[in-house]
């Protein structure tokens, strides 16, 4: 790419050069994201550091170009001088491009003042741009002591630029962030308009979840418990990607007749509140970021999602997988792999033994980072058992990244654990500490096989249940999982 062409999308594209106070109202990122019936924020950028190396990831659709261009437009609020500032989206670019871009924009931007730099899928772009980034730290002098924000849809890519970037970060404690699709505590402030109002309860830690903090909680938040459990169904369905908790929204507020009962109202939610844009896009994705480099056709890729579909929640035996697909064991693992690095779905690890760390030989259980993934495949009827302990751990998983950041594309946090009798319990780890949480999503009867299971575990344990309190134990303890995600999520 040449310097003029370079010069000549900066100008057509950064339009806070031309009109600092109007330029938001023609972004069409930040137009769509007007057009929602609330205002949401993720947060991710909200602390820059002059002079900071940040890397952002997240899946396709999740906000990180609507994140971007809002701490453009903070920085101009703030003082910045909006030619300082530079976003380019580089996704097909090559790394030599990198650097011409560098050259080209420091042309024509002022000279001797600290800039920004907001490089929206730095993962699409080809070669070692790793090196291209750490060459332009280590010798362009003006743009060593830059702020520079990287985003990208592709967590190993993401991932192998960390090492060769180490030491030129300019310092910040947590260069690295996640953006995930909207928690549920947000979905039900946001989309439901039903906020429990006790503001000194959460968002916690896992490890906080401790029988006072529980009983407390069960008290304050019981009178609101029936419109919860709603709104946590419905977002069983909707899932948190800002589009769909926003076409949601406009639904809702147009008719309201999932306040009559549950299943009726979601059933009203799915038929006017997913957009099928939105999911033909997840699927584009899913194409250009984790089947790529497949060597599969597309109905055994279709095929492929339905399996994982069919199967959430359970062991995923790559092999079985291959042969239903007619491929190699291997070829189904790398696809997965791939699918994992995209942030379309997440592994939960045996741990080996009590100890809490993954026993990477045994099968994992896979999961979807939002429910919209699942509406892929399928008729769109939902199993809510399933995507009950699905979103829990992503509760558990958002609320681990806030203490700390970038830690979901560990893909170790989160684990379950198998004993002798082969009795499972979905959620232990490091981060949960003593605590065991176990999905019971049903209304009573839980005290047998996943009480007896904890009960014989070293852990203390909760069980997240669809409606049923009991505190009367508090080694073993029973909860909505409305609540629970309700103190966890953000």
């Amino acid at each position: 790419m040449k310097a003029g062409e370079i010069q000549h999308r900066l100008a057509s594209t950064n339009r806070w050069w031309v009109d600092p106070k109007g330029w938001p109202d023609n972004d069409p990122d930040l137009r769509e994201a007007a057009r929602a019936p609330f205002s949401y924020t993720t947060g991710v950028l909200d602390d820059l550091v002059a002079g900071g190396l940040y890397v952002v990831r997240g899946p396709r659709r999740v906000g990180k170009s609507v994140t971007m261009k809002r701490a453009v437009k903070e920085r101009i609020d703030s003082g910045v001088d909006p030619r300082l500032i530079v976003h380019m989206s580089v996704e097909g670019w090559s790394e030599a491009d990198l650097e011409r871009l560098v050259s080209a924009a420091s042309q024509i931007m002022p000279v001797g003042a600290p800039r920004y730099w907001f490089l929206d899928e730095i993962s699409g772009v080809s070669g070692r741009w790793p090196d291209r980034v750490k060459w332009l730290r280590d010798n362009d002098k003006q743009f060593r002591s830059d702020t520079v924000v990287l985003t990208g849809s592709s967590s190993s890519n993401l991932k192998e630029s960390l090492g060769a970037l180490a030491g030129r970060r300019g310092g910040v404690v947590n260069p690295d962030r996640v953006i995930l699709p909207m928690g549920f505590r947000s979905f039900v402030e946001l989309a439901a308009h039903q906020a429990p109002l006790v503001a000194d309860l959460g968002p916690v830690q896992p490890g906080d979840l401790d029988y006072d903090l529980l009983a407390e909680a069960a008290y304050a938040l019981m009178p609101d418990l029936h419109t919860l459990v709603a709104a946590w169904e419905a977002y069983l369905q909707i899932g948190g990607f800002p589009q769909a908790v926003a076409g949601y929204a406009r639904a809702k507020d147009a008719s309201q007749p999932w306040q009559q009962s549950v299943l009726p109202g979601v059933e009203w939610a799915l038929a006017h509140a997913i957009d099928p844009g939105l999911l033909a896009s997840l699927q584009e994705a899913i194409n250009a970021d984790a089947f790529r480099r497949a060597r599969l056709s597309s109905i055994q890729s279709g095929e492929l999602l339905r399996l994982l579909v069919d199967g959430l929640c359970s062991p995923t035996n790559h092999t079985r997988l291959a042969r239903e697909i007619d491929t190699a064991p291997r070829t189904a693992s790398e696809r997965i792999s791939d699918l994992r690095e995209a942030l379309v779905i997440w592994p939960a690890y045996q741990t080996d033994g009590t100890r809490l760390m993954p026993k990477l030989r045994a099968q994992a259980k896979t999961y979807f980072c939002d429910p919209a993934y699942t509406r892929l495949v399928g008729d769109g009827a939902q199993d809510f058992t399933r995507l009950s302990e699905q979103q829990l751990g992503m509760a558990l998983l958002r609320s681990i990244e806030r203490r700390h950041p970038s830690s979901y594309v560990d893909f170790g946090r989160l684990l379950y654990h198998r004993n002798q009798t082969s009795r499972e319990i979905d959620f232990v780890g490091g981060d949960l500490g003593d605590l065991a949480i176990e999905s019971k999503y049903v209304d009573g009867g839980w005290r047998g096989t996943a009480g007896r299971t904890i009960k014989a575990s070293p852990w203390r344990g909760i069980v997240a249940t669809r409606t049923e309190i009991n505190l009367e134990d508090p080694r073993l303890m029973a909860v909505p999982t409305a609540l629970l995600a309700w103190l966890l999520d953000s």
